[in-house]
């Protein structure tokens, strides 16, 4: 009897853990943040952003160069570190199943200078940046009528000959164009995959497929082989896949000069894609109380220096990973107060 209230007792110790880790839905990250010598950054600043790119939460480091992320949700993260002398740094990871501890290095980051009169460099701008023109082609030059380049009386019969012999051509040409018969039922077992994606297990096998279902301990993932579920506990990593693009993104909140005609917006940016991003401009609204528009106004970010294929020269790009800094001027409209604002980023993807 006795050795049957053990058993007992060990059994419902064993569940009560296990129900205590699924109930686990809140994660701890420890940050430390060092300089290029390995040393701790006292007062470094971080930003925590969300895999849209939205800010999630923030702070400065102690003395030692850590910091600590409470109560943070299972999902992919981008940690920006930011320091007046020692640089930037930035560390992607996931929160699946536990806490985590690493380190973030800062870099400091040269100066890119352009190769212009005036020797601007990346962090120095304009009050006005022109817009790029476009090259103004030659006109291709014309034939007069009085210039003919043969005799067309004389020659009018063998041109008529000529045309007649290629609308035969065509015509020969139409009528052996025959299109494949199809049928919809092969089009419809057709299936392109389009997984979203890919989760690395324990024992170094990678799966691909989409995410349909997700627990406190399981994974459902829909592949080319059917459903899988995966136990978190086996799960090293899960990435989302996404078409390479560019993605910029504001670092941090923008410093505010107030002004009664107008409010001067400050700040970094970052390109945190795979791919350039160009003519990269910042956009700046503000509004009353009633929600009406009290001004509006953008300007390009300073960048990479790029001469296109349609012979346009902008230094309005920037590469992944690229910061670059901005000064955007909004006017007041007379009679109006801005109570709030919206800031936006544009920019283009060219092949």
């Amino acid at each position: 009897m006795n050795r049957l209230l053990s058993w007992i007792f060990i059994l419902s110790s064993i569940f009560a853990v296990d129900m205590k880790a699924k109930k686990k839905k809140e994660f701890t990250v420890n940050v430390v943040v060092m300089n290029q010598n390995g040393f701790g950054i006292k007062k470094a600043k971080l930003v925590l952003l969300d895999k849209e790119g939205e800010k999630v939460k923030e702070g400065k480091t102690k003395k030692d160069g850590s910091f600590t992320f409470k109560k943070l949700k299972a999902g992919s993260y981008i940690l920006l570190g930011e320091h007046k002398t020692e640089g930037d740094g930035e560390k992607k990871f996931n929160l699946i199943g536990k806490d985590l501890d690493f380190n973030l290095k800062l870099v400091s980051e040269q100066v890119v200078e352009d190769n212009n009169e005036e020797g601007l460099g990346l962090n120095k701008f304009t009050e006005e940046t022109k817009l790029p023109q476009q090259r103004e082609e030659p006109k291709n030059p014309t034939l007069k009528f009085e210039n003919l380049f043969f005799e067309y009386e004389s020659n009018l019969k063998a041109l008529k000959i000529e045309v007649d012999s290629l609308k035969s051509v065509v015509k020969g040409y139409r009528k052996g164009e025959t299109m494949p018969n199809v049928d919809n039922k092969l089009l419809d077992v057709i299936k392109v995959p389009t997984f979203q994606h890919r989760v690395e297990l324990q024992n170094g096998t990678v799966v691909s497929g989409d995410l349909i279902q997700e627990s406190d301990s399981t994974l459902i993932l829909e592949t080319q082989i059917g459903r899988l579920v995966l136990k978190k506990e086996m799960v090293v990593r899960m990435d989302e896949l996404e078409e390479p693009g560019p993605k910029v993104i504001f670092v941090g909140d923008p410093f505010i000069d107030y002004y009664p005609d107008k409010q001067i917006f400050s700040g970094k940016i970052k390109n945190v894609g795979q791919v350039r991003a160009d003519f990269v401009r910042v956009m700046g609204k503000l509004f009353d109380q009633t929600t009406r528009n009290s001004g509006t106004d953008s300007i390009f970010v300073k960048g990479k220096r790029v001469i296109y294929n349609s012979n346009v020269v902008s230094d309005t790009a920037l590469e992944p990973g690229q910061i670059a800094q901005y000064v955007l001027t909004i006017p007041i409209i007379r009679g109006r107060k801005a109570e709030y604002h919206t800031m936006d980023i544009h920019w283009e993807q060219t092949r």
